[in-house]
């Protein structure tokens, strides 16, 4: 997905003058949404750049209509329709992209677009917050195209860009930082620090840069300045996982500890893992459901969520592996709140964004959530997902 915030729901198309507070916003999730859009924001010194990617999974784009608009507020029932038109950069049936560009604002204001089904009138309203003090400043290029994921492949040829032709300084983190703890856990064990990066150095805007291992990689103009650009270097398979011992980590939320450390004493013994998952499912129809159903939602988590950690290592993504999609998601500025009725469970997250991930968030835990999340990962064991 993007490096700012961006939602999108699923509404009637009567009843879009709604304040995005009073909306939900599931759909942002849903892996069989029939309509996506990305958008990412580059601050420069005098303007924004907000690049944008519909994609429809089903129809021709043609069959859609697309409104741009502004809001100022996130209780602003309606927005002010934008006259100028994006440039557009690609477009096939299926996929839109293209560009906006606006003077840097004295405050921060919301980019909305609606897309409409001219047929079915479903319209889904995406946003995106335009913010003067973003830290994006900087973009990476792989053979010539901007990327705009927070994730990329290592060992390949990127291109670090930036306004100016000056170099920019890289700093690698390669920590193997720890999964979210549960919902009930104390929230002040949830704190990932960025203390000493493991190398520096510079890259000239010309030079071939290869992210050489897996971690994550800053780029900045200014060390000193909370300002730049972070992407996580993964393996070529990411968001998936193949290898036996990358199975064995998220799997710690469904075993006991007996069982997870039998699991990393497997190494790439795949008929000891095998064994864990056929005691622990007690069935070997039961065992193949579980894994097949379980590393769908690892790799779902990983899509949606990754920051400067794997999305399944992130409190959304931790959430979203073991109870799913959720039933509702509202959004006010700064907090995201999901809710499942299945168990009465409301989970809030709070905006605790940084140079690394500027919108990465926490999840406020408590107590409450014990139960629901102890029959929930008892349904796992008995692969009933």
């Amino acid at each position: 997905m993007n490096r700012l915030i961006l939602l999108f729901f699923v509404s009637p198309l009567l009843s879009i003058a709604q304040p995005i507070t009073g909306l939900n916003f599931r759909e942002w999730y849903n892996p069989n949404a029939e309509v996506t859009l990305s958008i990412d924001v580059v601050r420069l010194s005098n303007q924004m750049v907000v690049d944008f990617s519909i994609n429809s999974q089903q129809f021709p784009l043609e069959k859609y209509a697309i409104v741009w608009e502004r809001r100022d507020t996130y209780t602003q029932r309606d927005g002010t329709s934008l006259t100028e038109t994006p440039t557009v950069l690609s477009e096939s049936e299926k996929q839109k992209k293209g560009s906006w560009v606006f003077s840097i604002p004295a405050t921060s204001w919301l980019l909305v677009a609606k897309i409409t089904n001219l047929e079915s009138k479903t319209t889904w309203v995406h946003f995106k917050k335009i913010d003067p003090k973003y830290p994006v400043n900087g973009w990476l290029e792989h053979n010539g195209q901007k990327l705009n994921q927070k994730f990329l492949t290592v060992k390949n040829p990127y291109q670090a860009k930036s306004e100016t032709e000056s170099s920019l300084f890289v700093s690698a983190y390669f920590n193997d930082f720890k999964p979210a703890a549960p919902p009930f856990a104390e929230q002040t064990d949830q704190i990932d620090r960025f203390m000493f990066y493991d190398s520096t150095y510079r890259v000239a805007p010309d030079d071939l840069l290869t992210l050489t291992k897996q971690g994550v990689y800053l780029f900045q103009r200014d060390t000193n300045a909370a300002e730049g650009f972070a992407v996580l270097g993964v393996t070529n398979v990411y968001p998936r996982f193949s290898s036996i011992t990358d199975l064995a980590q998220p799997l710690l939320y469904v075993t006991t500890p007996e069982e997870f450390n039998e699991i990393n004493l497997a190494g790439n013994d795949k008929a000891r893992f095998d064994k864990v998952i056929l005691d622990m499912t007690g069935d070997r129809d039961r065992a193949k459901t579980f894994m097949r159903s379980y590393f769908r939602r690892v790799e779902l988590a990983n899509h949606y969520f990754t920051s400067y950690k794997q999305g399944w290592k992130t409190d959304k993504g931790m959430i979203y592996l073991i109870f799913g999609l959720p039933d509702e998601v509202s959004l006010n500025d700064g907090t995201e709140t999901w809710f499942y009725k299945s168990t009465r469970s409301r989970f809030t997250f709070v905006k605790r964004g940084s140079v690394y991930a500027p919108d990465h968030y926490v999840l406020l835990r408590d107590k409450r959530f014990t139960e629901a999340w102890f029959s929930t990962i008892d349904l796992w064991r008995k692969s009933r997902f």
